[in-house]
């Protein structure tokens, strides 16, 4: 396969052997949509078009979210081509994130439906940005920002052509550094690097596996191994839409695998050491954890 040390290839292998699996589920209040490895392959692919038909190739994308659909479908086409996304930390004050999309020369930024007024601070501070996508469905009331929907609404969904497609060493992410010792460090990961990261994790289980997604997407953890690793293998990965509904999502969902730092394991374990029954602990973390648990990995 020509260029086989790149990101679209994991996907593309996937939707080759399993089109109709579930790839992404969410939970809306007491319904879960989802979509397919189908779908989410033809909505990347209406990404990357809809940003090489206006002027984008080669440019830097910066993206404000936290976990949604449309978040991973931008992330996918962003980086199925020569492009580099650009993910950054939704909690970060106004001033610093502009200051990111500034040092990562972004023209184009995709940002959640919460913090869409953020967009105001941005048209004053960043002058290189020129398009503004709200990652949701609703037509947008302003016509300098479009939404996710309409952003792509006139692109077919087919694949783009080979000649459009990136090499394994060119840069695909530039991921910041939290800044704890200075100002934050732009890390450029290329194709090869993440297609790396990815293979070079050894574990296997079935398509249709069930994960659920509770790390913040911007990390490079999160994303390579719940979200990359997860597609490699045909899991069908839910989304936690907050970390204060992460047990209550942890019940409805049953996951079979999660992935956690650390420090959320031991908050998990001191709980459960806490906990003064005659129960045993291991029952007590299957109605915490989920009865179909077999894996908590961490890093």
């Amino acid at each position: 396969m020509a260029n086989e040390h790149i990101i679209a290839n994991l996907l593309e292998n996937t939707v080759e052997k399993y089109p109709d699996t579930p790839a992404v589920r969410w939970i809306v209040k007491k319904q879960i949509p989802e979509k397919t490895y189908a779908e989410l392959n033809s909505d990347r692919n209406k990404v990357a078009s809809a940003l090489l038909k206006n002027g984008f190739e080669g440019k830097q994308i910066a993206m404000i979210g936290s976990g949604a659909y449309e978040w991973i479908a931008t992330y996918l086409g962003i980086v199925s081509t020569k492009m580099t996304a650009v993910p950054l930390d939704p909690l970060l004050p106004p001033l610093e994130l502009c200051d990111l999309i500034n040092r990562s020369d972004s023209e184009a930024l995709f940002i959640a439906p919460k913090l869409a007024s953020l967009i105001d601070t941005v048209k004053e501070n960043c002058p290189a940005v020129r398009l503004y996508v709200v990652l949701n469905q609703e037509p947008s009331k302003d016509p300098s920002i479009l939404s996710f929907k309409e952003f792509i609404a006139d692109e077919s969904g087919e694949a783009i052509p080979d000649e459009k497609r990136p090499e394994p060493d060119d840069v695909c992410t530039i991921i910041f550094t939290s800044g704890t010792t200075g100002k934050p460090k732009g890390v450029m990961l290329s194709q090869r690097n993440l297609y790396d990261d990815v293979t070079n994790v050894i574990v296997n289980f079935d398509p249709g596996t069930t994960m659920l997604s509770v790390l913040p997407v911007h990390h490079a953890y999160c994303l390579v191994m719940d979200w990359l690793k997860g597609f490699s293998l045909g899991a069908t990965i839910y989304i936690n839409d907050s970390l204060l509904h992460m047990l209550r999502n942890i019940g409805i969902v049953q996951p079979q695998i999660l992935l956690m730092v650390p420090l959320m394991i031991e908050t998990i374990g001191k709980r459960l050491a806490a906990v003064d029954s005659d129960v045993p602990k291991r029952d007590i973390a299957k109605q915490v954890l989920g009865q179909n648990l077999e894996y908590i990995f961490s890093g």
